[in-house]
């Protein structure tokens, strides 16, 4: 009797512990579900919100994303004793791609605010304070920006100025501004003051870039020649073989028809750098060259980016003769 007893406890025993393990088994495996199905989606949240084909929809025909040094735009004209101006515009969509806005409607504020070069910091353009202006004897020079219903105006001892404004989503939208530079900029065109507009437009949305550029006024003699270039903008205290890639710049005065084309052996083009060329009105590809249109009244700067590709021993000088060419008619 004691030793069936026995076999019957240890029966229960191992029937219970058998229980206990299966229970553990299925609540570690729906821990595990859970966690990974929270986990997968948790990913794919930050994936569709940091990542779209459609380009930063949040973009300008003058503003751009990234180090506003990398960004300083000439506004031309050829009278001296006229106003300079120029229309920065901001929109909801990627340049050129107006058939896909951004779906939500973005509020962003653009800030105006009157600047100087200073090569001795990172930056390279800081802010300026009222002494400055006066001691430079800058205060009569001043700056307006208008949205066409309201008008501000920098200068003297009102250094910076904002904007609130609203692009409704799920249509293409955008909003332009008109930048007047007082003629007093060109008073004297061989000594031009150290002092520039920075625009920068801050979106309510975390996804989106802040956009932003600095603006010069400068004259331009009528009748001057037509010349566009092409450079590398790495420093090439390097050789080209020590980078993965490579920033090349195009830019010019006047207007024509620029060729740009690489050896498609040593590099190759980005998407971006492709789709903005390609997105230029008049633009065509043949094989590895693309010709576009360029009139600096619109855009006077072009930055592109290249990947290396097979670079080893070229020089600088090969990269721009041989590698990455740029003509211009």
């Amino acid at each position: 009797m004691i030793a069936k007893m026995d076999n019957k406890r240890k029966k229960r025993i191992k029937l219970g512990i058998l229980a206990v393990a299966i229970i553990l088994c299925v609540a570690l495996v729906v821990i595990f579900t859970t966690n990974a199905i929270f986990t997968s989606v948790r990913n794919a949240q930050r994936t569709i919100a940091a990542y779209n084909t459609e380009g930063d929809r949040f973009s300008s025909n003058y503003l751009l994303k990234g180090n506003l040094r990398d960004n300083v735009r000439t506004v031309y004209t050829t009278d001296s004793g006229s106003d300079i101006y120029a229309v920065i515009t901001v929109c909801n969509y990627q340049q050129g791609r107006q058939t896909l806005p951004y779906e939500d409607t973005i509020n962003y504020t653009l800030t105006a605010r009157l600047v100087k070069y200073d090569d001795a910091t990172v930056a390279k353009y800081v802010p300026v304070d009222a002494a400055y202006i006066s001691a430079q004897s800058l205060t009569s020079y001043t700056i307006t920006i208008s949205d066409g219903t309201t008008t501000h105006t920098i200068g003297n001892t009102t250094l910076s100025d904002t904007f609130s404004a609203t692009l409704t989503g799920g249509t293409a939208n955008s909003k332009a501004y008109t930048v007047n530079f007082s003629s007093d900029f060109l008073s004297d065109p061989s000594n031009p003051p150290n002092l520039y507009l920075e625009l920068s437009a801050v979106p309510n949305i975390q996804y989106l870039p802040t956009i932003s550029g600095v603006f010069k006024p400068e004259l331009r003699a009528a009748g001057a020649t037509d010349n566009w270039t092409g450079s590398f903008r790495d420093n090439q205290s390097s050789a080209p073989s020590a980078y993965d890639g490579y920033n090349y710049q195009i830019t010019g005065t006047g207007s024509g028809t620029a060729t740009i084309s690489w050896d498609a052996t040593k590099v190759t083009l980005s998407d971006v750098s492709l789709d903005l060329l390609l997105s230029i009105d008049g633009s065509s590809k043949s094989g590895n060259s693309i010709t576009f249109p360029v009139d600096s009244d619109v855009e006077s700067r072009y930055d592109l980016q290249f990947y290396k590709k097979n670079i080893t021993s070229e020089t600088w000088v090969q990269m721009a003769s041989q590698v990455i060419t740029l003509s211009f008619s």
